[in-house]
């Protein structure tokens, strides 16, 4: 309890305040009666001496000593008793007293010390008694109300109650969603404060942090979730600079049951996007019909016409797998990012992969870039991560085709492109992924007598891939046109085939294709 508190009790009545007023508001959890001149060692946080003043008669430098050692300590103050050794303070010790704000009482002469500290204890004893009592009645009261699955304003304005002062409930992006009834006109202020004045990191916001917002002490406190990149704050209007140990105490009833409301809530939000992967992927497998696609869709407020491209993150190194925990920490980390800057992307978990929906209207590779940026810089995440996205942007009904052209894309991916999007196939590149053997035979049976042979070989590449211009062919490799034509007929001798066949064109094609 706080010294003045315990001061206004009637059976303290007599005892007087003559220094250290501003300290009033310390806290006071014992009382100790000490008379020895080499007390400064057993003083503690939270005392209040109670003293005859013996020693200090002769010697008023221990009671400088003593007050400068009470506030490196943190204690309550000093209780001497007037008039059996004491009878005035110097002028220089209350000084110092109401500049190190330790407060000085004086006691009663007709009274006991013994007495004084009975009285002092009896005091403290009761009020914890009190405080107690209205501890366990607070506790009753909040988990009544977190059984009755009330609404977030109701607690608030419970909570605001209890505490005396008004409070805000956020979210992992600094936004107040609700507040208690005297502060909700303030929510849209304190929110754009908040995200854009306060300068704090409120992504990486462990511990409790104070601002001033409208002349106004504000604390916020983190209230933490399974996943710490989930979590949600609570802010407080603070009524006094230092809260008692009873406040302290409240408020953590109050962030106790703030944190049971909140889990609540982040289960349902998982539960969904869980229900929305297992749609996302029935999509993907095909064990949808149209008609069930667009009812989901129209439930859950999305466009069935809308287009998307589809992007993969695949946060695990090639041919491992990375633990559950630390997948979960990268999804939400890309979750964060997304409701942080108001990307329009729908999201989906599918085994180790993050799928990402973007909106035709984003530009993909500078939202990716964002979005991998951020993510590396994240001292959490331990694996480099590639995206791989599709070419082209269909609706959700035709998101089998996108996953695909993402997950090629993804294939692709290397340590210098860590980001790569869907193109087809080349032609050479199809031709290359026929068996070694038939190509080679393909090659031997179309251009086998003259491989031996560059000069022949060159010329009837060029002339293939000049489109037959012998012309552009011979300035090409620097010889007269004639030339060309020799080499041609010598050719066409040579295989057994006519160079103006389109057929026999084609598969020459193919074969130096090959090669």
């Amino acid at each position: 309890m706080k010294l003045n508190e315990m001061l206004n009790h009637k059976v303290l009545a007599n005892i007087r305040v003559v220094a250290g007023f501003d300290g009033l508001t310390r806290d006071v959890s014992q009382v100790g009666m000490i008379d020895a001149p080499d007390i400064t060692d057993f003083l503690f946080d939270g005392q209040l001496l109670v003293t005859s003043g013996y020693h200090f008669q002769q010697q008023p430098s221990l009671l400088r000593d003593l007050i400068i050692g009470m506030a490196k300590n943190n204690a309550s103050g000093i209780a001497i008793k007037k008039g059996r050794y004491m009878t005035t303070i110097p002028p220089n010790i209350l000084k110092l007293a109401d500049e190190l704000n330790i407060p000085i009482l004086w006691t009663p002469a007709s009274d006991f010390l013994s007495l004084t500290v009975k009285r002092l204890t009896a005091v403290i004893l009761a009020t914890q008694n009190t405080e107690l009592k209205q501890i366990i009645s607070i506790n009753q009261q909040l988990s009544d109300l977190n059984a009755q699955n009330i609404t977030y304003q109701h607690l608030l304005d419970q909570s605001a109650h209890i505490l005396d002062t008004s409070l805000a409930l956020l979210n992992a992006h600094f936004t107040a969603l609700y507040a208690s009834s005297e502060w909700v006109a303030q929510r849209e202020f304190l929110t754009h404060f908040l995200r854009h004045d306060s300068k704090i990191d409120y992504l990486n916001l462990t511990t409790p942090t104070r601002v001033t917002f409208n002349h106004r002490a504000i604390d916020i406190l983190p209230i933490f979730s399974a996943l710490n990149e989930n979590k949600a704050f609570a802010a407080f209007v603070v009524n006094e600079d230092e809260p008692s140990s009873f406040q302290i105490l409240k408020r953590q009833q109050v962030m106790n049951t703030l944190g049971l409301a909140n889990s609540r809530t982040d289960l349902l939000n998982e539960t969904a996007f869980r229900n929305r992967s297992g749609f996302f992927l029935n999509v993907m497998q095909g064990g949808l019909n149209t008609e069930a696609i667009d009812n989901y869709l129209y439930e859950a407020k999305i466009d069935s016409k809308q287009h998307f491209r589809v992007a993969i993150v695949d946060f695990a190194e090639k041919e491992k797998i990375i633990e559950s925990h630390q997948l979960d920490i990268r999804q939400q980390l890309t979750r964060w990012f997304i409701q942080e800057f108001h990307w329009h992307v729908l999201t989906f978990s599918h085994r180790q992969q993050l799928v990402l929906l973007m909106h035709e209207t984003i530009a993909p590779q500078e939202f990716l870039t964002a979005l991998r940026h951020f993510l590396s810089a994240q001292q959490t995440l331990h694996h480099p991560l590639r995206i791989g996205f599709s070419r082209i942007s269909e609706s959700i009904h035709n998101l089998a085709e996108l996953y695909s052209q993402a997950n090629h894309a993804l294939k692709l991916t290397s340590i210098q492109q860590p980001i790569m999007r869907f193109r087809p196939k080349s032609a050479e590149e199809l031709l290359h992924l026929l068996p070694e053997q038939e190509s080679q035979t393909f090659i031997e049976q179309t251009l086998g007598p003259i491989l031996s042979n560059s000069e022949l070989l060159d010329t009837l590449k060029t002339y293939i891939f000049l489109h037959q211009n012998v012309t552009a062919v011979a300035k090409t490799l620097f010889v007269h046109r004639n030339t060309i034509t020799y080499r041609l007929k010598r050719v066409s001798d040579i295989l057994g085939v006519d160079l103006e066949m389109p057929d026999v064109l084609l598969d020459i094609r193919l074969a130096l294709m090959l090669l």
